[in-house]
């Protein structure tokens, strides 16, 4: 039996014993130790972390989740790692977002809505349900975080995030839709108001972090719009006083979408302002051209001060905004990312 010793991002520590037999989330668990994870398979990087030190042995890992550069740092995916001594492991969040106790994951929700917002993207509408009583209530999250939505009836789960806030007593998904994706023909073909859903999480860590008064630089590839939006509210709704800029893309003019709810976002904080970009317009549009990188390109040069930068997207435009934020001297760790996933984990909406 091995101790592991974990270092949350607020210096806080804690320990628990882990057989070499078992992942550390697993042992975790074993001993009401309940870390950040999701899919407990290697391929939603929700339960990533640094080892400071000792020996371990990683199992097999999604490339997406675990990239070999961070593999070869000592990267982790927890889910995976199994101990050969103790270990010192850092976590990239808080002590407050670990429990020590069982807590509820299983959710009930009814749609209240189903529309497409654009030629790719449809809005998914639903309001979580106490499962006994069938009343309204509201499910605890941390903007950024996501749900896995079940299929009723196929034992299918997505994992999309939250557009919106845990004050509001229904939650929107942004979710594009893919040719005969198992997720996208539900929402045409089945989806309904008042159709009963079966709901799992919170889950993820991609989430705002407290550094001071740095501003803050939000970058999103078409739906990756949902976890973002979910922080602005949240940072509009708290009065939060950091510069804050948006870097919305998308390739298409048709696949364009919530740009009223940004422009509303706009008037109602004095200190954000959104930035949308198309990489092939029609001849008729007025804004910028280009990648979303491009405009936060040239803002990062303009910058008097270094931002922090969330982003979430496809991997071409997270692999050229870490360039661009290097480039620009954004330290790595000033840069926190959600990635989409071609198996349906945290925002790859199928």
């Amino acid at each position: 039996m091995f101790k592991v010793r974990a270092i949350t991002e607020d210096q806080q520590e804690l320990t628990f014993e882990c057989s070499p037999s078992e992942d550390v989330i697993s042992g975790g668990l074993k001993r009401d130790v309940i870390l950040l994870a999701s899919c407990r398979e290697g391929g939603c990087a929700t339960c990533k972390a640094d080892v400071l030190d000792g020996d371990y042995e990683l199992g097999n890992c999604s490339v997406q989740a675990l990239p070999p550069d961070e593999e070869e740092s000592g990267v982790v995916l927890l889910c995976r790692t199994f101990p050969r001594s103790d270990l010192v492991i850092q976590l990239p969040y808080t002590h407050d977002r670990i429990s020590f106790q069982k807590i509820n994951t299983d959710w009930r929700g009814e749609i209240v809505a189903v529309e497409r917002i654009s030629s790719n993207v449809a809005r998914l509408q639903i309001e979580p349900k106490d499962p006994l009583t069938g009343e309204a209530i509201k499910i605890p999250f941390v903007p950024g975080q996501y749900l896995d939505i079940e299929i009723p009836g196929a034992g299918v789960r997505r994992s999309y995030s939250m557009a919106t806030t845990s004050v509001e007593p229904r939650l929107d998904f942004l979710i594009r839709l893919l040719p005969d994706g198992r997720f996208s023909n539900f929402l045409s073909n089945e989806a309904k108001p008042g159709l009963a859903v079966k709901l799992q999480g919170p889950f993820g860590v991609f989430n705002l972090r407290e550094n001071g008064f740095r501003p803050r630089y939000f970058v999103a590839g078409g739906t990756g719009l949902s976890p973002v939006l979910s922080m602005i509210r949240y940072m509009q709704q708290e009065q939060h006083p950091q510069e804050t800029k948006l870097f919305f893309g998308v390739t298409h003019q048709h696949e364009l979408f919530y740009i009223d709810e940004l422009k509303k976002l706009e008037a109602a904080m004095p200190n954000f302002s959104a930035h949308v970009a198309i990489m092939q317009p029609e001849p008729d549009w007025q804004g910028s051209t280009g990648t979303v990188v491009d405009d936060l390109l040239r803002h990062l040069k303009g910058s008097k001060s270094t931002p922090d930068i969330y982003m979430c997207g496809p991997p071409g435009m997270i692999d050229a905004t870490f360039a661009a934020a290097a480039n620009h001297g954004v330290p790595k760790d000033h840069v926190y990312v959600e990635k989409f996933l071609a198996t349906g984990q945290s925002q790859a909406a199928e």
